[in-house]
């Protein structure tokens, strides 16, 4: 008999690992696929639904489901699934892909789609960023360490890439082949027979990550590394203890009140200010950019191009800006009213002298120092 529950398949990564990058490129080839989009960020503002939007030239949004403010994997996991149910019964979509926040864990929000009566889980897909794997954590060997906390960042990096049935190693262009094969070594230490697949700029083929088939629970849970080695070891019991306490992480996500953010010391503020940048002075502050934060995202202008709105994306220390389209300011006035009526929130933070021009910047970082990093971005605004 025919299986006709909707199909699944989660993007799980690490901040800034490319997982925007390649759902556009899934969703702007889907092959005759009618898919629905839910796009989690840990901030107050969903970037990634807007980049989105844009990359793959999607014009109605309704396909696209903004969870923000939380986590899936805790806080926010109860109405994932609530999102998921309300979109298999619109009838419209016959695939639902789901992007995790940077700090998710991928095992308990498997456990929730795996509940979902008319949906089945089909995919799991971890992104790991190359350059950053190099530049961050030793080439991967952090990931190693003996000595690894609950709490630490390693820690999560190396959940992403133990529960997933298929792991991309994106950006592999920024890195030489030698860093690549000290990546595929450790990731072969962690889950040793993903299905592994190496590539730039997010560009995977739309069969290795729709309709794959690939995901069992159980064949995932037990394809650890740490798992194998469990099982073929022959140790007395003492080293077989330390092993599993080595290996195994224990984590806080039944009735949790608490988020993701807090677990691994990581947070999030919002950064907004109607001044532009000015060219030079944000050129700087790239080239010294702060170590704490660990991905930036949002909407900014420049003051030598005050009607082009853009779009700022830091990933570790590397910083780009790209062209989102003209601000609404910049329309006529009849236009302008038509979408503000439209907008309810557009028209909320509407400016009577710069109109929709502002920076607005989610800004995420480990053990930040909000006051030092926001006078470090005052100091790249233009002169009044």
């Amino acid at each position: 008999m025919a299986d006709t529950r909707i199909p699944m398949t989660l993007v799980c990564g690490y901040l800034g690992a490319g997982k925007t990058t390649l759902l556009n490129a899934v969703l702007s080839n889907q092959h005759g696929y009618k898919v629905a989009v839910i796009v989690n960020d840990i901030g107050e503002i969903n970037v990634d639904a807007r980049l989105i939007a844009d990359g793959a030239k999607i014009t109605d949004t309704s396909s696209i489901v903004p969870l923000t403010n939380g986590c899936i994997c805790c806080t926010l996991k109860s109405q994932l699934a609530q999102q998921i149910e309300d979109l298999i019964k619109t009838g419209r979509f016959d695939y639902i892909m789901i992007e995790a926040s940077g700090v998710c864990e991928p095992m308990p929000i498997a456990q929730e789609l795996e509940l979902i009566k008319n949906g089945r889980l089909d995919n799991i897909v971890s992104v790991v960023d190359a350059a950053r794997m190099v530049d961050e954590f030793g080439g991967g060997d952090a990931l190693l360490k003996k000595d690894m906390q609950e709490t630490d960042i390693e820690s999560l990096l190396v959940q992403q890439i133990e529960f997933c049935s298929t792991l991309v190693i994106n950006k592999k262009d920024l890195v030489s082949e030698d860093d690549l094969k000290r990546i595929r070594a450790v990731i072969s230490k962690i889950h040793p027979h993903v299905r592994l697949i190496e590539t730039e700029r997010g560009t995977v083929p739309i069969e290795e990550i729709l309709a794959t088939d690939r995901f069992d629970f159980e064949t995932v849970y037990t394809g650890a590394g740490w798992c194998l080695a469990l099982e073929g070891a022959d140790h007395d019991d003492e080293h077989d203890d330390a092993h599993e306490e080595e290996h195994t992480h224990h984590h806080k996500h039944e009735g949790d009140t608490g988020s993701d953010e807090d677990e691994y010391g990581i947070s999030s503020f919002i950064y907004l200010r109607r001044r532009p940048f000015d060219r030079e002075k944000l050129d700087a502050l790239a080239a010294r950019w702060p170590r704490s934060i660990i991905r930036c995202k949002g909407l900014m202008w420049l003051s030598d191009e005050p009607n082009m709105g853009l779009i700022l994306e830091s990933s570790g220390r590397q910083v780009v800006a790209s062209y989102s389209g003209p601000w609404l300011a910049t329309y006529p006035k009849a236009e302008q009213e038509q979408v503000l009526m439209q907008e309810p929130q557009l028209r909320k933070e509407w400016d009577d002298t710069v109109g929709d021009r502002m920076i607005k910047l989610c800004v995420i970082g480990h053990d930040m120092d909000r006051e030092l990093i926001c006078k470090e971005f005052d100091g790249a605004l233009a002169d009044v």
